[in-house]
């Protein structure tokens, strides 16, 4: 006799299974005709917080106030009855009305932050999210799929390898490229050295199993003194000691050269060392340098070695017709590192790992646990090579360091849809130009000066000269790098406008890094005139 479907009862009514909490149609939100009216206030009412944030605080001030951590930090947490700053609050074991907490927001958060939309706001790169990217973040969360194995998150794991393959493409990279999304360069970074370890090197050394131990002595990887961190925290933290990292002086203009990185290679070959790969920088974080890539290509493929390009600010000067060749060579490297929470104007997080071969994720980061056995064996694991059409799960465990991810891919792909890629291109030609003006500005004033004299992307480092170029010529190198820092403090107290400080041949920099597309030429003169008043009152 055949079974017959259960009884669909109605769903019961919130209030009798959350009745403990002040808004039950909030948590049982499973009956739309119950729940979705206070849904859709609870929407409203968060995007208006947010829009409130954004005209109230964000365009006001560059930085939040108080600016200091210490007072910050006292307005956060408040007082103790000793008089010092109180401690982090407890975890709250009553409720909380949403009214209640979107005024929290309101008052204890909004007025206390970044403001990287502000238009005078240049730090770090800290962009301001294209609004599409914000709805991608909103939509993302609310399907909260975890990309990790494919069925887990069905339609996600396509988005990102659409959007992995246009990142492909960007780069240059043919059939049999991959792209992985990460959190940020950092992740990237560490992932393409243990490729190159447990691949590349693994050639070098004639091994059949990746190296560990004893095998990772005596092995050399180049870069430059203004390579990012995480390339020497990735060595240490893959077992390499500490010496393994060879850094080579970057010229004049903070550019690795391919003539230095070989004598180095001589040098360490004749000590019986084995160097094994190259990292570069297509945009360096201090100074947006672009390492002469086509030189270290030619080098790394004479000498067998892995070339990784770190392009998680300057790769995306490859979406500009008009300046793409600032960033040549991408497509010879066997990996690249690519940003888009930098200068694709993408929220928080999303960076890339973009492999020339993509099979050599797999081969790195293939494992099978029992407990995921939605997807396919791992011999029979769809393969990265096989093209549109694959009929082989896309199991992105597979292909990296991390097990659950976020739904990344999403913001990036409405958003990369709504300015199509010309349109892209177009805000970073907008921000280069406006680093080539305020270098310019700063060539035609007396009491500045830009090192180097002229950006190669959107990235200017400067510093005041009290009294003029004569004037300061004999003033104390210290008391001129406290002059900066004085500056840089007092610019941000203000709230007109933020910029960070950084050291240049061990001296302190104002650095203005511009990736924001709200700025234009106005910011930049007033940037400068709040630096000289600010000076004059110093």
């Amino acid at each position: 006799m055949p079974r017959q479907p259960a009884r669909s009862d109605p769903r019961p009514d919130p209030r009798e299974r959350f009745g403990w909490h002040p808004e039950p149609e909030l948590i049982g939100f499973d009956d739309e005709a119950r729940s979705r009216p206070a849904l859709e206030a609870l929407g409203t009412a968060a995007w208006t917080a947010g829009l409130d944030y954004l005209y109230g605080e964000a365009f006001r001030r560059a930085m939040g106030e108080p600016a200091g951590y210490g007072a910050l930090r006292r307005v956060f947490y408040g007082t103790a009855p000793d008089g010092s700053t109180a401690a982090p609050a407890e975890a709250p074991r009553d409720p909380t009305t949403s009214a209640a907490l979107i005024e929290e927001f309101r008052t204890r958060l909004a007025p206390h932050s970044l403001n990287a939309y502000h238009p005078r706001s240049l730090s770090y790169f800290t962009p301001p999210p294209l609004l599409m990217s914000i709805v991608g973040e909103i939509l993302a969360q609310v399907v909260n799929q975890g990309v990790d194995v494919w069925h887990a998150g069905p339609s996600s794991a396509f988005v990102e390898e659409e959007v992995g393959r246009w990142l492909c493409s960007l780069v240059g990279y043919g059939p049999g490229s991959f792209a992985v999304l990460t959190s940020g360069g950092v992740m990237a970074n560490f992932m393409a050295l243990t490729m190159a370890r447990d691949i590349h090197l693994a050639k070098l050394l004639n091994l059949r199993r990746p190296p560990r131990g004893r095998d990772l002595e005596g092995q050399r990887v180049y870069a430059s003194d203004q390579a990012h961190f995480s390339i020497a925290r990735a060595l240490d933290e893959l077992g390499f000691p500490a010496e393994t990292l060879h850094v080579v002086p970057a010229d004049d203009r903070f550019r690795l050269r391919g003539p230095a990185v070989a004598a180095a290679i001589a040098a360490d070959r004749a000590r019986g060392l084995r160097p094994f790969a190259i990292c570069a920088v297509a945009g360096s974080t201090n100074t947006g340098a672009v390492d002469r890539t086509v030189e270290l290509a030619d080098l790394a493929e004479r000498e067998g070695l892995w070339l990784h390009i770190d392009a998680a600010y300057g790769g995306a000067v490859r979406l500009s017709g008009r300046d793409a060749a600032r960033v040549p060579a991408l497509e010879r490297a066997d990996s690249v590192t690519i940003d888009p929470h930098k200068w694709f104007f993408q929220a928080y997080d999303i960076g890339a790992l973009v492999v020339r071969r993509g099979d050599d994720l797999i081969e790195t980061f293939q494992r099978s646990p029992e407990y995921y056995r939605g997807g396919e064996p791992e011999a029979d694991a769809h393969r990265a090579d096989e093209g549109p059409g694959a009929d082989k799960p896309l199991n992105y465990y597979q292909r990296s360091m991390e097990g659950t991810r976020r739904f990344r891919a999403l913001k990036l792909w409405l958003s990369w849809k709504h300015l199509g890629t010309d349109g892209l291109g177009r805000l970073i030609e907008a921000n280069n130009d406006l680093a080539a003006y305020l270098a310019r500005r700063i060539g035609e004033l007396d009491d500045f000066e830009a090192l180097p004299a002229e950006p190669e992307l959107s990235v200017v480092c400067f510093r005041h000269l009290p009294g003029g170029r004569t004037g300061s010529a004999n003033l104390d190198g210290a008391a001129l790098d406290a002059h900066q820092d004085l500056l840089q403090a007092a610019l941000e107290a203000s709230g007109d406008a933020w910029l960070s400080t950084t050291r240049l041949r061990g001296r302190t920099y104002l650095r203005a890094g511009i990736v924001n597309f709200l700025t234009v030429e106005s910011d930049i003169d007033r940037l400068l005139d709040d630096l000289g008043r600010l000076a004059a009152e110093s």
